[in-house]
């Protein structure tokens, strides 16, 4: 696997997007450009090859074709194909390293720190189950159709963001495998970050994802040295952090948009958590804002 990371100081350049749909045999044509690519699929197989490595590319898998190196379809697709395309430049020279190398440049210790001023694009991964990839590249897709009402420099930055976004995603694979978060685990824990916001039990939980509650529950506490329901809050709290710098939603909206029934026990929670209650954070923010 190659990673391809650059400067990320200054935003990507945004050249063009689009959405391919074949209803049967596409076959990516043999080609070698000037630009980056960044492809994921929606629906159905692409078959790519790039630097002599085959991908077989299902649903929510992406790959990133390297700008002056051939890249081509190895074989047909069967049934419906569907995928988002981008076509950008990088900021800067952009680096082609090895997992070796990636480490050694970015990471000293176990899992901490990194180094957050760098893109990192994966030669090719799967989207997490947040679906923030998928909604970041609908969302420019959208800004694109309507270039004549938007700067390039709003989808410039909209690239960018959605290239953080596949960066970060990554950044939380590496933590969870150097940390020795099972893959089960770490399942658990990003579909959590993703329904966050629903009323979720143990019990639903584990049959939602295949898993005998006592085991999952034995499991995820020996593994992260907290409970399910400790995780769930914490998730809850760091989203609930965002809301609470807008003036406009109140602490009962809030919580219940995070997932919390009862307001008192969201207040309880959060202050035990972040070590003020919600209206000392709301008015702190406020106070940084304004100076």
């Amino acid at each position: 696997m190659r990673y391809f990371i650059c400067d990320a100081v200054y935003p990507m350049k945004y050249l063009s997007c689009g959405n391919l749909i074949s209803k049967q045999g596409f076959l990516h044509q043999k080609r070698n450009i000037d630009s980056h690519v960044l492809i994921m699929v929606n629906e159905g197989h692409l078959y790519l090859s790039q630097g002599g490595v085959k991908y077989e590319l299902g649903p929510k898998t992406y790959i990133f074709l390297k700008a002056n190196e051939e890249h081509f379809g190895y074989q047909a697709s069967t049934g419906r194909l569907s995928y988002y395309w981008v076509h950008f430049e990088t900021p800067s020279t952009i680096e082609d390293l090895t997992s070796k190398n990636l480490y050694n440049k970015l990471f000293t210790g176990e899992a901490l720190p990194f180094k957050n001023n760098l893109y990192i694009m994966p030669e090719s991964g799967k989207a997490g189950l947040t679906q923030k990839v998928s909604v970041l590249f609908n969302q420019l897709l959208d800004l694109s159709r309507q270039e004549m009402l938007y700067t390039r420099q709003i989808i410039d930055y909209a690239l960018s963001l959605l290239i953080m976004e596949i960066s970060q995603e990554f950044i939380d694979l590496y933590n969870n495998r150097t940390q020795k978060i099972s893959p089960n685990v770490a399942h658990v824990m990003e579909w959590i970050k993703a329904n966050y916001y629903k009323q979720i039990s143990i019990f639903e939980l584990a049959g939602e994802l295949g898993y005998n509650p006592d085991y999952l529950s034995s499991l995820f506490k020996k593994t992260t040295k907290i409970t399910l329901t400790q995780f769930i809050n914490q998730v809850r709290i760091e989203n609930s952090k965002a809301l609470l710098t807008n003036f406009n939603i109140s602490i009962k909206e809030t919580a219940y948009s995070c997932g919390f029934l009862d307001e008192k026990y969201f207040m309880k929670t959060f202050k035990k958590i972040v070590g003020m209650t919600p209206s000392q954070y709301k008015m702190a923010f406020t106070k940084r804002k304004i100076n």
